[in-house]
């Protein structure tokens, strides 16, 4: 999730987060596969089932901040075959997403609804290939509330904060259109070897995202543009069926949005019973590297997954630990996510998107 600060932590930790501070960043997730819509609105409808229902929760620097950071998605999509093959139909699909995202110490909340829509095309039945698009259209609010901020000259310079403030405070709400697009190939390379790659670009609208525009009088003295940048993702998955017992699957996810770049890589393990192929053990680790500006790309943490798939009901969580040596001595920044997704019945044997 979006990085922001909280005025009591101590001056190294001011000085870590204070440059992400200065600029809009979008929250992110360990488990990004399991709200399709938020990694790429072409996965949208990409299950193999008639409709799926996701959620998930990520709980952020709950050890060290006494208000930590959380971040909420509830997503739901369906599939319409479009005719054609009956097992390897070309779809559309149709969903829709709603997020947040709240700082709580600041009392800064984000929230966002979208609807996203997809079509996918079949390129070739026997190594099941298919190309989709997707776009998506959001309506995103952002939110401060002010009692929770305090300013310097508030302070009578002798015993407290007594005085009363001078700042000038414009409309502590706003809110915006935005437009995001994206692509997604999938297919077999052989009979044991799954890939799929997509390329998403959100905000490409690049929204003014600054308080300052929503008050003529403040407008006129301040800094009025603050252009939210487009997040560019790429993504994709290799899964091996290393045997009848146990699949294999890397997955990477880089975001870039300037000036930051973000570099997820994962491995999974998944062990099940070839008698009941819907209900198996998956578990797996993975690493988080980041760059800001000229800075060289340094790993950031590392996270582990772990989550069981019964029948039509997954559920999964990660834990991710921050290996910064700066942040890892002052204070515990580790994070904890937790996910539910629901699977309707069985369509057919088109499968674009992970389950997990």
């Amino acid at each position: 999730m979006s990085i922001n600060l909280k005025f009591s932590v101590s001056s190294t930790i001011l000085c870590l987060v204070l440059p992400i501070l200065v600029s809009a960043q979008d929250g992110h997730f360990t488990q990004f596969y399991n709200i399709p819509a938020y990694a790429n609105p072409a996965l949208v409808g990409g299950s193999h089932t008639s409709y799926r229902v996701s959620t998930i929760y990520r709980d952020q620097w709950n050890p060290a901040l006494k208000e930590p950071l959380s971040s909420f998605a509830f997503a739901g999509d369906l599939k319409f075959n479009m005719g054609g093959d009956p097992k390897y139909p070309d779809f559309i699909g149709a969903g829709i997403m709603f997020y947040n995202d709240k700082v709580n110490s600041l009392d800064f909340t984000t929230n966002q609804i979208s609807i996203s829509g997809s079509y996918n095309k079949l390129l070739d039945r026997s190594t099941q290939q298919y190309v989709g698009i997707g776009l998506q259209t959001s309506i995103q609010t952002k939110s401060m509330g002010y009692g929770k901020l305090f300013f310097g000259d508030q302070f009578n310079s002798i015993d407290g904060f007594t005085i009363a403030t001078r700042e000038e405070l414009t409309s502590n709400n706003l809110g915006f259109l935005d437009l995001s697009l994206g692509v997604n190939y999938s297919g077999e390379v052989s009979d044991k070897l799954k890939m799929n790659v997509g390329l998403a670009a959100f905000h490409i609208l690049s929204p003014n995202i600054s308080f300052y525009n929503t008050d003529e009088i403040i407008r006129n003295r301040n800094n009025s543009i603050s252009l939210l940048p487009i997040r560019w993702s790429l993504h994709g998955n290799v899964k091996y069926n290393v045997n009848k017992n146990m699949n294999s699957e890397t997955r990477f996810y880089i975001n870039r949005q300037l000036p930051f770049n973000e570099v997820n890589v994962s491995h999974l393990l998944s062990f099940y019973n070839p008698k009941f192929p819907e209900r198996y053990f998956f578990a797996g680790p993975g690493i988080r590297a980041t760059k800001v500006k000229d800075e060289g790309l340094g790993i950031e943490s590392f996270n582990v997954t772990a989550g069981v798939h019964y029948n039509k009901v997954v559920i999964s969580a990660s834990f991710d630990q921050p290996i910064n040596p700066v942040i890892r001595n002052r204070r515990n920044f580790s994070s904890f996510e937790i996910s539910l997704i629901l699977f309707g019945d069985y369509e057919n044997e088109v499968d674009i998107c992970p389950k997990f």
